[in-house]
C-alpha cells in the first residue's frame, strides 16, 4: 500500500518528466494543486514543496488520481486508487478468482476484447513472456490465446492482467465493461449478474441496475449500503419566514404546492438521481429561477440565500457552512456535493396549539443534510443547550425525544452525525470540521 511521501514523489516525478515549468503552472489548477513560489527550486522540488502545504493526504491522493488519468499513466492512477480505498471492503484473489468462473471463457460476448481490455487495463503497454521465452506483447498472446483459440478463461486472463491484485475501482470498471449491453443482452446478461452479485456481496459489493440506455439496462459497480428506500421525491428546504403551508398537487404522484408562506422556503423541484444532489447543480437550479445571472453569480447568491436560513444566533451552524466550502470546494470542484441546510423531514399541516388528541411531529427539520450517490443520506445536527435541557434546565425528557428521534433516522437508513455547538467556535472549529471531512463520506 503506497503512503503519502510516495504519492507525492511520484506525482512529482510524473509532471517533471511530462512538463515544462511552464506546463506544470498552467495544468495546476485542474489537477486541484495551488503551487508556492518556484523561487530557485527544481520542478520537482517546486511539486513537492507544494504538495506538502496540503492539509489531508487525501487531498495529495486525488491529485496523483488526476495527474495519472491526466498523462495515461497506469502505475499512478492505480497508486491513488489504492491510497483512496484504505477505508474500503477489500476484495479477495479467492473472490476475483470466483468472479472470473462466473463468466467461464468469454469476458465480453459480442464486444472486441481487446478493445474493452484496452480501457481499463491498457493491456498494450504491458509486456511479458510466453511460455516458450519469447518477449511479446501481452496484447499478442491473448488475441492468440482468447480470441484466435480458446485455450486461456477468464481466470486465467484475469491474472494476465492483474486483475487478481488491481484496485478494488479497476476491478469493478472490468465488471461494468463486461456487462454493458453491446456485450450481452437479456437473460444472459440478467443471469450472469446473479451470479457475480452471488460472489461479490460476500465482500460488500454488487453490480446495480443504475440507469437504462436505449431501454437497454446498465450496470454500475457499488458497496453495498442499506442507504434510504426510494428515491428522493421532495426537498424542501432553507426556511427563513414562517412555516410554509404545504398541500398535495397530485398525491398520487406525489407532488406538491406551496399554498402561502411560499417566499419563505426553496423547493427543489427537480428530479434527484442515483447520483445525489450536486452542488453544481444545485446552483444551476438557482440560476434557472434567476435569469441573468453568470454561474459564479448564481453560486454566490445560492449561498447568501442558503446562509440566511440558518438560525441567526448559532455561529456554530455559520460556522459549519462556511468551512464546508472554504475546505472543499476546490478539492471537489464540480463534484461536491450540495450542503442543504434546514430540510424538512417531516411536514405537520397542524398549528400545534390546536392539536387535541396527539403531539406535534418532533425534529421537523434537519439542520444539514448531504444527499450522496447510492440513497446516502448523511445528515449533520449541530446540538446548543435547547438539545438537551428545558427552561434552562437539564431535561431526561427532552434529551430523550432528541435520542428516539435520532434512533428514528438511523432506522429509515439516515447516517446522522452530531456536533456540539461549542466545537464549532472559537480556535479549533476549522480543523474539527476538516479532520471530520477527511473520514467522512461526503469528502470523498
Amino acid at each position: 500500500m503506497s503512503d503519502r511521501s510516495s504519492l507525492e514523489n511520484w506525482i512529482a516525478e510524473e509532471l517533471k518528466s511530462r512538463c515544462t515549468a511552464s506546463m506544470i503552472a498552467e495544468n495546476a489548477p485542474a489537477f486541484g494543486l495551488e503551487l508556492t513560489d518556484q523561487a530557485s527550486l527544481s520542478k520537482r522540488d517546486w511539486v513537492l514543496h507544494s504538495l506538502a502545504r496540503l492539509p489531508t493526504d487525501r487531498e495529495v491522493a486525488e491529485i496523483a488520481l488526476r495527474v495519472g488519468q491526466h498523462f495515461d499513466a497506469f502505475w499512478l492512477e492505480e497508486a491513488a486508487h489504492k491510497f483512496l480505498e484504505k477505508e474500503w471492503p477489500p476484495i479477495p484473489e479467492i473472490s476475483r478468482r470466483d468472479a472470473a468462473r462466473c463468466f467461464g471463457y468469454d469476458l465480453v460476448g459480442e464486444r472486441d476484447l481487446l478493445q474493452v481490455l484496452n480501457r481499463v487495463f491498457q493491456v498494450g503497454n504491458l509486456p511479458t513472456a510466453d511460455i516458450w521465452s519469447v518477449r511479446r506483447d501481452l496484447a499478442i498472446e491473448i488475441h492468440q490465446h482468447m480470441v484466435r483459440n480458446d485455450d486461456w478463461n477468464v481466470e486465467e486472463l484475469f491474472e494476465k492482467i492483474g486483475a487478481l491484485s488491481c484496485s478494488v475501482h479497476r476491478f469493478g470498471r472490468i465488471l461494468e465493461e463486461s456487462l454493458d449491453p453491446l456485450c450481452r443482452r437479456g437473460d444472459r446478461q440478467d443471469a450472469l449478474v446473479a451470479r457475480l452479485n452471488q460472489v461479490l456481496r460476500r465482500d460488500g459489493y454488487e453490480m446495480r441496475l443504475e440507469e437504462e440506455f436505449s431501454g437497454y439496462p446498465i450496470h454500475r459497480f457499488h458497496q453495498v449500503s442499506r442507504g434510504v428506500s426510494g428515491p428522493p421525491k421532495n426537498l424542501i428546504f432553507a426556511s427563513v419566514g414562517p412555516k410554509p403551508e404545504i398541500a398535495f398537487r397530485d398525491a398520487i404522484n406525489n407532488d406538491i404546492m406551496i399554498r402561502s408562506h411560499q417566499e419563505s422556503c426553496l423547493v427543489y423541484d427537480r428530479a434527484i438521481g442515483p447520483g445525489g444532489l450536486l452542488w453544481s447543480e444545485l446552483a444551476g437550479w438557482w440560476r434557472e429561477r434567476n435569469l441573468g445571472l453568470t454561474e459564479e453569480q448564481a453560486r454566490t447568491a445560492l449561498g447568501m440565500r442558503l446562509r440566511d436560513s440558518l438560525a441567526p444566533e448559532s455561529d456554530a451552524e455559520r460556522m459549519l457552512f462556511d468551512s464546508y466550502f472554504k475546505l472543499y470546494s476546490r478539492a471537489l470542484g464540480s463534484l461536491l456535493p450540495a450542503l442543504v441546510p434546514q430540510v424538512y423531514l417531516h411536514y405537520d399541516p397542524a398549528v400545534v396549539k390546536q392539536l387535541k388528541h396527539r403531539e406535534g411531529l418532533l425534529r421537523q427539520r434537519m439542520d444539514f443534510l448531504l444527499l450522496l450517490p447510492n440513497r446516502h443520506r448523511v445528515v449533520l445536527k449541530v446540538d446548543g443547550t435547547q438539545h438537551f435541557s428545558k427552561n434552562g434546565k437539564p431535561s431526561i425528557e427532552t434529551y430523550a425525544a432528541m435520542v428516539a428521534a435520532d434512533r428514528e433516522l438511523r432506522l429509515s437508513g439516515y447516517e446522522l452525525f452530531r456536533f456540539g455547538a461549542n466545537e464549532l467556535v472559537g480556535q479549533g472549529a476549522t480543523e474539527t470540521i476538516r479532520n471530520f471531512g477527511s473520514v467522512a463520506s461526503f469528502a470523498y
